[in-house]
């Protein structure tokens, strides 16, 4: 099963782009445990600034049965 990966929204315009991430519920029981996973393999949230207009949204957490999925949006406005 793949655990990481990126997803481009449209590849035609390549402008937003869906970094995620799929862990077992084992490894992330906390608020702390989510913190720490954050922190380690996806980028800092900030609004669109620069000529570009890039942005990043903050991570959202969905917990399911036995997994637990990350997602952050990010791109070109």
């Amino acid at each position: 099963m793949k655990t990481r990966g990126v997803k481009l929204l449209d590849p035609v315009i390549d402008m937003v782009q869906i970094d995620w991430l799929v862990v077992p519920k084992e490894r992330c029981r906390s608020s702390e445990d989510e913190g720490e996973l954050i922190s380690n393999h996806f980028r800092t949230p900030h609004e669109p600034w620069g000529p570009s207009r890039a942005f990043v949204q903050p991570v959202s957490v969905r917990r399911g049965r036995n997994r637990v999925l990350f997602l952050q949006q990010s791109g070109l406005e």
